[in-house]
């Protein structure tokens, strides 16, 4: 009876978060009885979102003494027109979305993770791809366009003299998650994604695979907050997630998450990011 209410539990969170990314959110004014919207960046599908930052929500909640929920969005473009449009109170997002948050949108800052970001590019072992440069006419399969490791392997493909889109098939892998199962079913020829989804990939997943390019650290993810929340909230929103790796929630969040600690976030790291915004001066191109 308990795993079947468990299991009820865990599909209406799962509910909850596609319907936040499917669905608007009225922009509200903050009050202590209102539940705080939380929302993660779409990095991972729903699912994914509600098993890996349910404990973070729940513990933020406590510490708050607010509900906390979960909401994420479609795609990029729509978690950054949300974020745009207030819709989430706290966001967890990659540094150069959190970057145009903070100042475009006015968030506050609050915390960054310990990990910071290292993608790489796998293929098959069995196939053609070897380096970056084998990728000439052949198809990249990346979780989303206006994602850091878009921008980190064009940069790299053109050093070779390629790029994504004119010389390397773009094959959008809706997220992150899916971007090395596109791969393994050859849907794409290579696949771009973090060291922090790779390193826990399944071991017949990376008998298969191999890795053929692999850079950074750059910044990690950002934790901030719209301001409405108050002074008094964002104080206690950042001491709660830089407590949270000391509780036995934390240690098994940060273990499987491989996101290390949250800390401090200063203007300096802020500004080590700037090259990475200047996507959004024209984020269809």
């Amino acid at each position: 009876m308990a795993g079947v209410m468990y299991r009820l539990w865990l599909a209406r969170l799962v509910a909850l978060v596609a319907l936040g990314c499917f669905s608007s959110l009225p922009v509200r004014a903050a009050d202590t009885q209102t539940a705080l919207v939380f929302g993660v960046y779409p990095y991972l599908s729903p699912s994914q979102v509600v098993e890996q930052f349910s404990p973070l929500a729940e513990h933020l909640g406590q510490t708050l003494g607010r509900p906390v929920e979960l909401r994420s969005a479609p795609d990029f473009q729509k978690f950054i027109e949300r974020t745009q449009a207030g819709e989430y109170d706290i966001i967890f997002t990659a540094p150069h979305m959190g970057r145009l948050a903070e100042k475009r949108d006015g968030y506050l800052p609050a915390a960054q993770t310990g990990w910071g970001i290292e993608i790489l590019v796998v293929a098959r072992k069995d196939g053609p791809i070897k380096s970056l440069a084998d990728l000439r006419g052949h198809s990249l399969a990346v979780g989303a366009k206006l994602s850091m490791t878009y921008q980190m392997v064009n940069h790299a493909l053109e050093k070779r003299g390629l790029a994504l889109e004119r010389d390397v098939k773009f094959f959008n892998a809706a997220s992150f998650s899916n971007v090395v199962e596109a791969v393994m079913r050859s849907e794409a020829d290579a696949g771009a994604t973090g060291t922090i989804l790779w390193n826990p990939a399944p071991a017949e997943q990376k008998a298969a695979l191999q890795e053929i390019f692999h850079a950074g650290p750059v910044p990690g993810f950002l934790v901030l907050a719209h301001p409405r929340i108050g002074a008094m909230t964002l104080k206690r929103l950042r001491q709660a997630l830089f407590d949270f790796n000391q509780l036995p929630a934390g240690k098994t969040y940060f273990e499987k998450t491989g996101q290390i600690d949250f800390r401090p976030l200063d203007a300096a790291t802020l500004k080590q990011i700037d090259p990475y915004t200047r996507v959004f001066a024209n984020p269809g191109k």
